[in-house]
């Protein structure tokens, strides 16, 4: 027995042997329909059975099957095609056989090709009955007697459409050793009933008594994204991880194989779709237009968000893209996946760097932009810490050459990539990204050029290069540990299609001057992240994979903010995830040159007079790096000064903090506390 078990399990009948067994229900079925038409006399039996009636029945019988596969099938997968096939080819035998009866008896011709209708019809209806019954019997004997252990892993299916029959039909068919208890479904009208013979629960019924009931250790999403809010995923996927339950879900229909979803692509359900927010409604006829017969650069052009940037470009149709990056090998990696995807698009891949003015010039005359997307910069907060001359040299630099260039070549919009760090900046990246929205805005304030200078402002993009998502996966796929700098941070997150499609729509309701922060959600805590991102993978936070608490690094926030509430206004726009802040005005003349005196000076300034001249230039920028903590104290005292005039009880528990951390000489935060 045991070695029939094996057998059946490791191998499949071949097509000739399911071909005989069905010849043989044939063949069964054909002699017993002339018993059952005769109501059990035997007697008369020898006189209506001829033999030679099988010579016409089962060839017309192997043909039908033929056509149909019926005998191609691997029996214990059965499927509802599979017995479609078996109800199509099984009555088309019997009307063949009918049509030949039929048309001997109107040539009056006796031959034993004349044979009863009556038992034809009996044929049809035993041959697909004891088919059918033979297929599903061989499925539930393979599900239910070889296959069934007791370590076999049990799973629920979220999702009742027709993605989740789906995904009960690839786990069915497949050697893993997996089973179906049933389904779940949001739909109150779908509850207590049954889809393909499993049990419909509600999440409720689920949760409290289905899975621990039946030991279920994974749950499957099978479901469209537009069948269940982020929101509403987000909230039943952490009832999942409290009971330690892996979460998957089944990858979009365009990436199965051959169009049909294989039980091992079923993935672990990305933290990002659980971080992300519902489908941003874009006003694409706004975006279309303004893109039309357009020219668009695109600096930084093969980073996370640059490159997202040209292929919603691409999208859109626009006349020629400039793809611009000095990653040499990044851009190529770009190049080749648009020629790879979009043939026929009109773009130019360019090295270069964007602090290079000559070469820059070069490219603006070549190609006479319409329009600049500026997403190059350097990025890394305690990288930048280190080179502060650096991120001037990039940050600020180079967007002031490419912003005075756009103006110059009279470019209709520049669109510049901001972040929430340039929010009272705490550190060298956020600095120079906000001296250089000063810039950007003193541009716009002067009136001098007909470019549209826009400003875009979000914080961190999910799964961007250097993210703390991919950092994350990394030390848990080495076993840990998952490292978080403190217990209490806090960041807003954005994933990259939603940040650039904002970034898009910005550009195209801006009219210049306006600093657009972007509706980035609730602010998620790290180690709760840390956290999911542990149980998604299937461990648990503190036993499996540790979480190690590092401290902050220089320059690093607790919290980030969206906007200078102090200094900014904010208005809203007609989209409800986009608004417009309101910055202060700002002085083109002296704020130019007292950049292009930093930016002469860089070379022959220590790390301490760099920012030392930042703090001057930014009233609001106070840094976190202890390293620079000489410039730090006579900054906070001078805040602390103006604000202890300023009777607000907020702003009196930001001088206590301030003058706290200046008191003890740490690290300090400019924020009003937790949100």
């Amino acid at each position: 027995m045991k070695s029939f078990k094996r057998y059946f399990t490791r191998h499949y009948l071949p097509r000739w042997a399911i071909l005989l067994f069905d010849i043989g229900i044939a063949t069964f079925s054909w002699f017993s329909a002339f018993i059952l038409r005769l109501n059990f006399n035997l007697s008369g039996v020898d006189e209506v059975i001829n033999p030679w009636h099988l010579s016409v029945v089962l060839p017309i019988f192997i043909v039908c099957c033929w056509i149909t596969n019926c005998y191609s099938v691997i029996m214990r997968h059965t499927t509802i095609k599979d017995i479609k096939n078996i109800i199509l080819s099984v009555p088309f035998t019997g009307a063949t056989l009918i049509i030949i009866s039929l048309t001997i008896r109107q040539l009056n011709t006796s031959s034993f090709v004349n044979m009863p209708i009556s038992v034809i019809v009996i044929f049809v209806l035993l041959t697909t009955t004891f088919m059918v019954m033979s297929r599903l019997f061989a499925k539930i004997l393979y599900q239910h007697w070889i296959i069934q252990k007791k370590d076999t892993k049990k799973v629920l299916i979220f999702g009742t459409g027709e993605l989740g029959q789906t995904t009960l039909n690839a786990l069915s068919s497949n050697n893993m050793q997996i089973k179906a208890i049933g389904f779940i479904d949001e739909n109150a009208f779908m509850h207590n009933k049954f889809l393909s013979g499993y049990p419909i629960y509600s999440t409720d019924k689920a949760l409290k008594q289905v899975i621990p009931k039946n030991n279920v250790t994974e749950i499957i999403f099978a479901i469209e994204k537009s069948e269940l809010s982020y929101q509403r995923k987000r909230q039943i996927t952490d009832q999942f991880l409290k009971l330690h339950l892996l979460v998957k879900e089944v990858p979009p229909i365009e990436s199965w194989i051959n169009g049909k979803l294989q039980a091992n692509a079923i993935h672990t359900i990305n933290i990002e779709d659980l971080l992300g927010r519902n489908s941003i409604q874009l006003d694409r006829e706004r975006i279309k237009n303004g893109l039309k017969n357009s020219v668009v650069l695109v600096t930084g052009a093969a980073g996370s968000i640059g490159s997202e940037i040209v292929r919603q470009l691409i999208s859109f149709g626009v006349q020629r893209v400039i793809l611009l990056d000095r990653a040499e090998s990044d851009i190529y990696n770009l190049q080749q996946e648009i020629i790879a995807n979009n043939p026929s698009t009109n773009f130019d891949a360019i090295v270069g760097d964007v602090t290079n003015v000559i070469k820059m010039r070069s490219i603006f005359q070549k190609y006479s932009p319409t329009i600049v997307f500026s997403a190059a910069a350097y990025k890394h907060v305690p990288l930048m810490e280190k080179f502060p001359s650096e991120a001037i040299h990039v940050n600020l630099g180079g967007n002031k050459i490419m912003a005075d260039l756009s103006a110059e070549f009279g470019v209709e919009k520049f669109v510049m990539i901001s972040t929430d760090k340039a929010v009272n900046p705490t550190n060298v990246m956020g600095a120079t990204k906000r001296l250089c929205e000063m810039y950007i805005q003193a541009l716009a304030q002067s009136e001098k050029y007909k470019t549209q200078f826009i400003i875009t402002r979000f914080g961190n993009v999910l799964g961007s290069n250097g993210s703390v998502v991919p950092l994350f996966k990394k030390q848990i796929e080495r076993g840990g540990p998952v490292t978080i700098t403190h217990e209490n941070i806090t960041r807003y997150f954005m994933t990259i299609p939603e940040a650039c499609q904002l970034v898009l729509e910005a550009g195209f309701i801006g009219k210049g001057g306006e600093i657009f922060v972007f509706d980035m959600g609730e602010p998620v805590k790290i180690i709760d992240l840390a956290r999911k991102m542990i149980s998604l993978s299937g461990f648990i936070p503190d036993e499996d994979i540790m979480i190690k608490i590092t401290g902050l690094r220089p320059g690093e926030k607790l919290y980030e903010e969206l906007l200078d509430e102090k200094e900014e206004k904010l208005d809203h726009t007609h989209n409800s995830k986009i608004m417009i802040g309101k910055d202060r005005k700002h002085d083109l003349t002296s704020l130019n040159q007292a950049i292009i005196h930093l930016l002469n000076s860089i070379s022959i300034m220590s790390r301490q007079q760099i920012v030392d001249e930042l703090m001057r230039l930014i009233p609001e920028y106070v840094s976190m790096n202890s390293y620079y903590r000489k410039s730090n104290d006579s900054k906070v005292f001078m805040q602390f000064d103006q604000l202890y005039k300023e009777k607000n009880k907020e702003k009196t528990t930001k001088i206590q903090q301030l003058k706290h951390n200046s008191k003890n000489g740490k690290k300090f935060l400019l924020t009003k506390g937790k949100r």
